[in-house]
């Protein structure tokens, strides 16, 4: 048994592109330590689909843990970490790719820094209760000021993506104007928005408010001990995951209260500390020349149009009352 354990969710729902993705750069960038490859087999219900995902990893040494398709990410990992036996563990979600030689050493050395208690590829200061709050600012102004609201539909139709927050967002590989709005459209909107107000407690209850650093829950590294020790929700529905990684009770809040450091490692091998995580040039800024582990959202920053890659930066470093 090696001293770091690697573990990786192979989700049959997600389909073979990201696995061989995950797979080819797990190939291509050596990780610079010894260490145990588990790979979560999740929600394969034949032998036939199962055999035919453990034939991805064909020649490669791994462990492999089979689970049912429920938990979500974060659930999967604590039932594998349960399983396993490594001193120290490093999470990554189905559609992580590796992206720098030594990607694991990198890791395991900010781990073994003093005072550090969690790694990760990728940070964020995004906070939903401030987000809350400014919509819940713009909707009293609209109500003042009603004229405003029709002005702003105006720009609506004129140019979609003037829409705020990531709901306006269109997916990754789609134009930049898929999204035509039409009155329907708006509507729907409308009863969206006011649904969201009337949900007050799921935001100013469980969140902090801006700036709220957290390590996002794919491509982090922790010791086992210290990972199964932690509180946790059932993982029933998103909210719960959300407010894992993100909440007044997530994985960052829990290091933070062991007055250990959570700190973000760049392909450079430089750690960063929650301050410095904008200028880390790791998630939602900039190229993201210095991420040392891609996933989907950070595909979906880098292969956005110029209009989507800045509300994301705001979404992740910018207080939405700004």
């Amino acid at each position: 048994m090696a001293q770091i354990g690697v573990i990786y969710l192979c989700r049959f729902a997600e389909g073979e592109r990201p696995v061989r993705r995950f797979v080819n750069s797990y190939r291509t960038y050596p990780a610079g330590l010894e260490h145990d490859l588990h790979v979560i087999f999740k929600g394969f219900r034949s032998a036939d689909s199962l055999n035919a995902a453990q034939r991805l990893f064909g020649g490669l040494p791994i462990y492999p843990i089979e689970l049912e398709d429920k938990g979500y990410d974060i659930g999967s990992y604590f039932a594998a970490a349960r399983l396993v036996a490594n001193h120290r563990l490093i999470f990554f979600n189905t559609f992580a790719e590796l992206l720098a030689d030594g990607w694991l050493k990198k890791f395991d050395d900010a781990l073994s820094l003093p005072g550090v208690g969690l790694v990760g590829a990728t940070g964020s200061w995004q906070s939903p209760r401030s987000l809350y709050v400014a919509r819940l600012r713009r909707g009293l102004h609209w109500l003042r000021h009603p004229l405003d609201y029709f002005n702003y539909l105006g720009r609506l139709r004129a140019d979609p993506l003037a829409m705020n927050g990531n709901r306006a967002l269109p997916r990754v590989g789609t134009t930049d104007n898929v999204m035509q709005v039409d009155g329907c459209q708006l509507f729907r909107r409308f009863c969206s928005s006011l649904y969201d107000l009337l949900h007050f407690d799921h935001y100013l209850v469980h969140y902090f408010s801006y700036p709220n650093p957290h390590i996002r829950t794919n491509a982090f590294m922790i010791e086992r001990d210290r990972f199964l020790a932690l509180k946790v929700p059932s993982f029933r529905n998103k909210s719960d995951v959300y407010k894992f990684e993100s909440g007044r009770q997530s994985l960052t809040k829990q290091i933070l209260e062991q007055e250990l450091r959570p700190v973000v490692v760049g392909r450079d091998g430089h750690i960063y500390d929650a301050a410095d995580w904008k200028s880390s040039s790791t998630y939602w800024i900039d190229q993201q020349a210095n991420l040392i582990a891609a996933d989907n959202r950070t595909r979906e920053y880098s292969e956005g149009s110029r209009q989507i890659r800045t509300q994301l930066q705001a979404c992740a470093w910018e207080d939405p009352a700004s």
